[in-house]
């Protein structure tokens, strides 16, 4: 019974690259002529080693290999371990893929708020918010305050604008309006959705 004995994965590859020793092509060459494994897999390494070679030659040379940079993964010279580095890659790019996929808040949102009752107005979650109160008494130094449902501070400024620069969580929040010396004339209510 007769056993063939196969190239190794190094010398393909030093052969595919054209780094192998003349004494040795001659011998590699007659293996191929006749193991269709071997064709096949001097073809894969071929495709990877011309593709590892060109992401190689687009980055910038290492400053120095001593300094043990992560560069130095680029120049792996085992197969496994460049297969196994790319793999690693894949899956970098995979998970970023996933967690794109998720809806981040909207930058902006307007609101505007009538002291009438009625159903409560929601709003989607946003970085920014401005709240625009429409019945607002014609008298100056109007207060604004925006609380949560437990009646903790959120926001307090003039009531001609409202603008909340920091993301609301979901829930109710309400809107007080005071006069100058501090007497409550409205409460407007609202709420915020919880994001998709």
């Amino acid at each position: 019974m007769s056993s063939i004995s196969h190239e190794s994965d190094e010398r393909l590859e030093l052969y595919a690259l054209g780094r192998l020793a003349e004494p040795q092509v001659a011998l590699v060459e007659e293996h191929l002529l006749v193991c269709p494994a071997c064709q096949a897999r001097l073809e894969t390494l071929e495709t990877f080693a011309l593709s590892m070679q060109a992401a190689i030659s687009s980055e910038p040379a290492p400053v120095s290999k001593a300094e043990g940079s992560w560069t130095a993964w680029l120049h792996l010279k085992q197969p496994a371990l460049a297969w196994a580095f790319g793999f690693a890659v894949l899956l970098l790019g995979v998970g970023f893929f996933i967690h794109s996929g998720e809806s981040p808040l909207a930058a902006f949102a307007t609101l505007q708020l009538t002291a009438v009752r009625g159903d409560i107005p929601s709003v989607a979650p946003a970085r920014e918010m401005v709240i625009t109160l429409a019945d607002l008494p014609p008298e100056p130094g109007l207060r604004a305050e925006v609380v949560d449902s437990t009646g903790g501070p959120i926001w307090s400024g003039t009531a001609d604008s409202v603008k909340l620069r920091n993301p609301l969580s979901a829930g109710n929040y309400f809107v007080r309006l005071d006069d100058s010396s501090g007497k409550l004339l409205h409460e407007y209510g609202f709420t915020v959705r919880p994001p998709r």
